[in-house]
This record gives structure tokens, sequence and C-alpha cells, in this order.
């Protein structure tokens, strides 16, 4: 880059969060209900089968639901699997995770997969210090990661309509559904890096597009939760489709990380337990959104394949041109895929002032400078 170009962009590293944006342009509201109702396209679909014998996959949030059919899938196609799952709660909804771990190793033994490895590591997206624990465990091992998954994520929260905050100090599903994952991919980024052809996927979700660009509010600080929390829920998927348009672009500034490939994806209008309302007084309405979902969603097996094909296809893959890596077709990352289709996300991902400010945010409520995961990629915009 120029010193021109240089001098341009030096705006982005210093400009108030809750500035004016100078060349976004956004988006009719007619537009946003278009984008999000495409979310809802229940055709049932299939994508070709894979081979990931060898291959290592984390996938976060993996004991129930999409997480769960998108773990065994991999196992089915041969891959070693690390569930990441949080040790749950008295009381959970949600499958144990041992439990998880004997379904997805069955899947694979069944699919004559006699030596592949099904692990159950702890993970509490809640938790700063255990993501940081698990990803050094992870490091530990010396093992290329070839996918990463970050599926974890809470619909709901348990303060409904009040800001509820995690022991970190952050509003949990800000925490939960968006920075844990982001510090995660960060601390992983040396063991993508040594992995052949690795991929990032991101369960984003169509819910990106109401999402509220409003930094100022970004760990609740307004208020504005919206009902049971979802303001905050799309919000963050808004931001985290944001911010790993931004990391793509990052990582194809350097040689060590060009060929890693991340997108987010949209699971579709899923019946799973994301309709478990945390916090919830209103039994009736939990109850109608589940009889809704029973009747008009389709299932998990369904949901999972928006990670399987992002994890798998060729369309989702690495672009040689640019990464050198990978076969001719595949398009790279910074990508929204609806379901398994590509789509166009918000157009906040494509403005780079959206994507640092986000960038930039994030960074400093992770301290991602003073922990040095930003030595190699950067705070700053040029």
């Amino acid at each position: 880059m120029d010193a021109a170009s240089s001098e341009a962009l030096a705006y982005l590293d210093t400009i108030a969060y809750g500035a004016p944006y100078k060349t976004l342009k956004a988006p009719s509201k007619f537009w946003v209900r278009k984008q999000t109702h495409k979310g809802s396209n229940g055709k049932t679909v299939s994508i070709p089968d894979a081979d990931l014998t060898g291959k290592w996959v984390v996938i976060s949030g993996s004991n129930n639901g999409i997480g769960l059919e998108a773990a065994s899938q991999f196992a089915r196609w041969g891959a070693n699997i690390v569930l990441a799952c949080r040790n749950l709660p008295p009381n959970s909804r949600e499958t144990p995770p041992e439990s998880a771990k004997w379904h997805v190793t069955t899947e694979a033994r069944k699919a004559g997969h006699k030596d592949t490895s099904v692990e159950w590591w702890e993970l509490d997206m809640a938790n700063l210090a255990s993501v940081e624990s698990f990803a050094q465990r992870w490091l530990d091992t010396g093992r290329p990661l070839d996918i990463l998954c970050n599926n974890a994520g809470m619909g709901s929260s348990p303060g409904f309509n009040k800001v509820f905050k995690t022991k970190d100090g952050f509003e949990i599903i800000h925490q939960v559904n968006f920075l844990s994952h982001a510090l995660l991919t960060l601390r992983l980024l040396p063991s993508l890096a040594a992995a052949s052809e690795p991929r990032v996927v991101c369960t984003t979700s169509c819910f990106h597009f109401p999402g509220i660009f409003d930094i100022p509010n970004w760990n609740g600080e307004n208020g504005k939760t919206g009902q049971g929390g979802v303001q905050f829920y799309m919000n963050n998927k808004l931001y985290f489709q944001t911010w790993l348009t931004e990391l793509q672009y990052r990582l194809l500034q350097h040689d060590e990380y060009k060929h890693i490939t991340i997108n987010g994806v949209h699971p579709g209008y899923v019946n799973s337990g994301v309709w478990n309302l945390n916090g919830s007084p209103r039994p009736i309405q939990e109850g109608a959104l589940k009889v809704l979902a029973w009747f008009l969603a389709i299932n998990t097996q369904q949901g999972s394949l928006c990670i399987t094909n992002a994890a798998t296809s060729l369309d989702a893959g690495p672009d040689p041109k640019v990464q050198g890596v990978g076969k001719e077709g595949g398009k790279g990352g910074g990508r929204y895929f609806n379901r398994i289709w590509e789509d166009t996300p918000m157009p906040h991902t494509k403005d780079r002032d959206c994507r640092v400010r986000v960038w930039r945010k994030a960074a400093e409520e992770l301290k991602l400078q003073e922990k040095g995961l930003l030595d190699v990629l950067g705070l700053k915009a040029t």
C-alpha cells in the first residue's frame, strides 16, 4: 500500500465508534426484510460426500442441535473430532457431552472408521478463561487444525429483557455468540496455518440483517435488549459476520495465513434447542415458538448442512489464484452463505470503516494487542 492510500485510511484508526459513517450505504427496510425472509427457505437439500480421513475438526456447541449433526457427519466422513462443549449446568435441556461423544463415535464406527478419534473437551464460551485454556490445550497437541467450526451460541438471554453480564463483564449474548469465538479463532491461528487448506466456519444468521450496527451499545451500555435479548442476538450476528470479513481481508495480506478460508453461514429456520428461551417468564410464548418450529422448520440434519457445506464444498473453499491452495472453482472467504447458497450480506460487512470499528472494538475488549494476538494481523486499518 502506497503512502497516499495509507494516509487516506488513517482516519479509520481513530474515528469515534459512534461517529457517522462516511461511505456506508444503508440498505432499505424492504431489502432487509427480503434478505431476512430468504433465511426461512425450507427446501430439502443434500451435499456431496467428502473424504476427511485423518483431518482434525474442532466444533463448538457440538453436543446439541446442528452442531451435533455436523459433528456426526464429519465423523462419518472419517474426520477426527473434538467436541468443544461446556459442562452442562443442572436442569439443562441440552444433550450431555458424554452422550454426544458416544453418538458421534458410533456414527464413525458405523461408517467403517474404526480408528477415528472423538474427544470431548470442555469449552464454556461464557468464560474467557475456559476459551484460553481450551486453545492452549489444543496448541499443546501440536496438531494442525483443518476445520474450526465456531458454532456455539444462544438465542436468548438469562436476563430476558434486562442486560445480563458474564463474570468477565460482558453482555452474555455478546460474549457467547461473538467475542469468545473471535478470541478462540485468533488463538488457534498458528494451528490453522499449519494445515494445508484450513477452513473456519462461523455460524452467523439471517438475523444479522435486522441487526443494528450500534457500537455505543456494543455491550448493553444503553439497554435496547429487545424481547428476550433478541436485539443483542441480531446485533452480534451482524458484528460477527463483519468481523470475519475483516479477518479474511487481513489473512490475505500475509503469506503464512493467506491459505486460511473463513466464511459465515446461516443454518435456516431450524427446529432445535434455540427456541428454549433462557430466563423466559412466559412458557406460553416459548411453547408457541416450539409448536411453530415443529410444523414449519427444517430438522437439525438439514440445518447442519450449512456447516458441513462451508467446511468441504469446492465453492466455499480457497481461491487458488489468490490463496495459493485449493482447486479451480474455489471462491475464497469473507462470504455469507444462506444454508448452502452464497448470498449478499449486510453492506456493513463490505464497508471498511464498519469492519475496522468492529475489529478495533473487539481487540480493545479482549485486550488482543496485550496478548500478542495482533502481532501479525495488526490493529490499524493499514
